[in-house]
């Protein structure tokens, strides 16, 4: 069969990996459910062991449905392979024990998901590799901090929670300066509002959980870089770390991906009507999001994020510490939870909640003040989130 060739975002997400087999002729890709295959003779089993040809051997190193997802991922962000592993967190340490090693030195971003700021801050560091953190808004600080020892630059970009934007491109071309590998967690914004490879970063981790996914019903995470370097991060890494992805997980992030452009477009103009009502309240005092022109970075925003702004916004309401934990006792519809990119609205408070172990002069120095609620817009109607922040809002004494 001739392989067909995709163009379109929606296109690519529905049917790249999707190789129906005859006779059956299924349209979605069979879940395979085993832990190991049969070799039809010795010699191929040899060959398979010496990665000679390809083929399953035990779905710790690869499962077909799982190779289906990796092929439609690859496709997404325009990359030459991807990896499809059992978390966010997994791709993302499975990447620092690939490229870092005893004496090593990576250079991260102050602003990072929390699992990845603790495992930097308090585990890393156990095996003789040295962590800095540096805002890279400013790369004039990051690249005083490059030295021969320096093998990562690491970041995310929209940031968690304050949505700061970082210049993709920037920061490629400072890795490619002095020949550093660039990763970018691109969780917060996927193809096609943010295309990290067509910048020139080299490595994309995705939390799947997210967007990807979009139903609130996995954990996943992926790598996505070259072919040359996915091949070595898994027969290097991940084969031997064990945080292999469920055939059926593979099978729900597939049937996800098929609506993710339509759900990333709704999310988008739900994201958009909220900001406005929010930037017009009178209790709200600051609304972060990439959207808005009075966003610090918009224009470099507006030059990289080309598929829209995301569903995530954050903003800070004027009674500080009591008005955000009232906003969260009177919403209604809209979910109190800390997870984003799913089809419902999600809504926290981080100085009572994700934040609440940080005092308040160190939450303040991070730009976590105590009225500050991060909101992941969902796909509800968008006049009724709108409604349900009104009421909550008024409610707040």
């Amino acid at each position: 069969m001739k392989k067909a060739r995709f163009s379109g975002d929606s296109t690519k997400n529905i049917h790249a990996g999707n190789k129906p087999e005859f006779p059956v002729g299924a349209i979605n890709p069979p879940i395979y459910a085993s832990s190991t295959f049969v070799f039809p003779d010795v010699t191929v089993g040899a060959n398979r062991f010496a990665f000679k040809e390809k083929g399953t051997i035990y779905s710790r190193w690869g499962n077909p449905t799982v190779d289906a997802l990796e092929e439609k991922l690859a496709a997404m962000e325009g990359a030459g392979g991807a990896i499809a592993l059992a978390s966010g967190m997994c791709a993302i340490t499975s990447l620092f024990y690939h490229f870092l090693q005893q004496g090593s030195e990576v250079i991260v971003h102050t602003a990072l998901y929390g699992g990845t700021f603790n495992f930097l801050a308090n585990m890393i560091g156990k095996f003789g590799v040295r962590v800095h953190f540096v805002d890279f808004q400013d790369l004039a600080r990051v690249e005083k901090l490059i030295n021969k020892k320096t093998k990562l630059l690491y970041f995310e970009t929209p940031t968690n929670p304050l949505m700061q934007v970082i210049d993709i491109k920037a920061v490629a071309e400072l890795g490619r300066k002095y020949k550093i590998v660039t990763v970018l967690d691109n969780t917060f914004a996927p193809p096609p509002i943010q295309r990290p490879l067509k910048l020139g970063i080299d490595i994309v981790v995705h939390s799947l959980t997210k967007y990807i996914n979009g139903h609130s019903d996995v954990i996943a995470g992926a790598i996505m870089g070259s072919q040359m370097q996915i091949d070595a991060i898994r027969k290097q890494t991940t084969f031997f770390l064990g945080g292999t992805m469920s055939p059926f997980t593979a099978f729900l992030v597939s049937r996800g991906m098929a609506t993710l452009i339509a759900r990333l477009d709704r999310h988008n103009y739900n994201a958009e009507k909220v900001v406005e009502f929010l930037d017009n309240h009178p209790k709200v005092e600051t609304v972060y999001y990439p959207g808005l022109v009075t966003h610090k970075n918009h224009d470099i925003a507006a030059s990289q994020m080309n598929g829209g702004y995301g569903g995530v916004l954050a903003f800070v309401l004027k009674g500080g510490y009591r008005a955000g934990r009232g906003l969260m006792e009177h919403v209604q519809m809209i979910r109190l939870a800390v997870s984003l990119g799913g089809v419902e609205s999600l809504i926290e408070h981080p100085a009572s909640m994700t934040h609440s172990e940080y005092s308040k002069k160190e939450r303040e120095k991070a730009g976590i003040y105590d009225g500050l609620v991060r909101l992941a817009v969902g796909l509800e109607y968008a006049e009724d989130i709108v409604s349900d922040l009104r009421h909550a809002l008024v409610m707040i004494k």
